[in-house]
């Protein structure tokens, strides 16, 4: 769908955003009409994807979602639902970075009565909500998994996402993900393993050596042999 009409006092509030979290089942008629409420959707493109669509859209922000999105907040509200927002020109590794910290909880039913109980007052008078904001998460999204929902929550650091890990929850965490690199080689272990290089290096000079040495000595002893041969094949001969 193309809709290019900008006016010119509205050049600095198009902005190009990719979507995630959307319902596959949400058609694209209904989608569109939700992003009414936050401004006007000049070119959109929509992608299945399992449960959910992305979808990728150019449009006009009203002022206080372009702030939002300005300021890089990770997620906003579509309807009555949460979804995360990207840069429009951001490729999948840079979207990416922002799921590299998370932790999965197995959330109860809250239509009923002890469930919503517990959303409402989860942790020292706080709701669920308002508890997961203590710890800095960034954004998160509800996914079904066999009959089951489940809450995935991003967090910005590590630091974040292990305050979350060791706090009190009423709701189980099932499951924790961060993608940790490789333990850097300290200049301790580096000095060592140079050494250590340099050690073998001299070990293996020394066999060479040996080897050397044995060869040489191999060679004299044949040398001499054949010297003694020609002066007996001359004794004959005279």
């Amino acid at each position: 769908m193309n809709n290019n009409v900008i006016h010119d006092s509205q050049k600095g509030q198009v902005r190009a955003i990719m979507i995630y979290d959307i319902p596959k089942t949400f058609s694209h008629d209904k989608i569109l009409n939700l992003l009414k409420e936050w401004g006007q959707v000049l070119e959109i493109s929509f992608k299945p994807q399992h449960k959910f669509q992305s979808v990728w859209t150019k449009m006009i922000l009203k002022p206080n979602q372009d702030s939002c999105f300005v300021m890089r907040q990770w997620s906003t509200k579509l309807g009555d639902m949460h979804v995360r927002w990207f840069p429009g020109h951001w490729k999948l590794k840079d979207r990416k970075v922002r799921e590299k910290f998370q932790c999965k909880i197995h959330l109860p039913d809250v239509g009923n009565e002890e469930g919503h109980a517990q959303w409402l007052n989860y942790h020292h008078n706080k709701n669920f909500e308002q508890y997961m904001a203590t710890f800095n998460v960034k954004s998160y999204t509800i996914v079904l998994d066999r009959g089951k929902r489940y809450g995935i929550f991003f967090f910005e650091s590590h630091e974040s996402l292990l305050r979350c890990m060791e706090a009190k929850h009423l709701w189980k965490i099932v499951q924790s993900h961060s993608l940790t690199r490789p333990p850097r080689q300290s200049s301790k272990d580096k000095k060592k393993n140079v050494t250590s290089s340099k050690g073998k290096a001299a070990g293996d000079k020394s066999k060479l050596s040996t080897r050397s040495r044995g060869k040489s000595h191999h060679d004299k002893r044949t040398d001499d042999t054949r010297s003694l041969l020609t002066q007996l094949l001359k004794l004959l001969v005279n």
